[in-house]
């Protein structure tokens, strides 16, 4: 089987830029409402969830006029990252989900490839995590794996990723993706 760090390598030695960008925004869109969903309960948390809104809107844009490096900076000062240790319970997740944003916004600063392999990480390190989490045998690691995957072989056949109808297709898919992936870890 092929790793997900090698095909993500692999996909972007042929990908644009653009296909690139999409796909770290699919992941980060993936994790984002747990990061909102379970932060945004806090009332004094509500800049931070306002935070993750306005990045997850921004990662989809081909060329926002804001500074990638001040976003990363904000993620990297959130509570969940700050820290030496993960926090307890739930919001575990809510640090991989800021996890997921920082390397995502991180990636749109520097384009660096790491920054990529590490975004998708925390993606999939949570899935496995909510799968322990739940002990219902359901395999999230290899359904985010599978989204992964899916989101490469689309991107790597769109000629324009920056298409509206395009973008509007793989981040409502991601949103409806994230929202279960919420509702199942809050309702357990």
């Amino acid at each position: 089987m092929v790793s997900i760090e090698s095909t993500i390598r692999e996909f972007s030695e042929s990908a644009s830029s653009g296909q690139m960008r999409i796909f770290v925004a699919s992941c980060a869109e993936r994790m984002a409402q747990l990061f909102t969903g379970l932060v945004g309960t806090n009332a004094d948390r509500s800049q931070d969830v306002e935070l993750a809104i306005r990045c997850m809107d921004l990662l989809w844009q081909s060329q926002p006029q804001i500074s990638w490096d001040e976003i990363a900076e904000s993620f990297s000062s959130l509570p969940e990252l700050a820290g030496d240790e993960e926090p307890p319970g739930l919001l575990a997740y809510a640090y991989d989900a800021a996890a997921t944003l920082y390397y995502a916004a991180r990636y749109r600063e520097t384009g660096n490839l790491v920054d990529v392999a590490s975004c998708s990480n925390h993606a999939l390190n949570s899935a496995e995590y909510i799968s322990e989490e739940l002990d219902d045998r359901v395999d999230r690691y290899e359904i985010e794996l599978q989204n992964q995957m899916a989101d490469i072989a689309l991107l790597s056949r769109t000629g324009n990723p920056d298409e509206h109808e395009f973008i509007q297709s793989l981040r409502g898919r991601a949103r409806e993706f994230a929202r279960a992936r919420l509702t199942e870890l809050t309702s357990a």
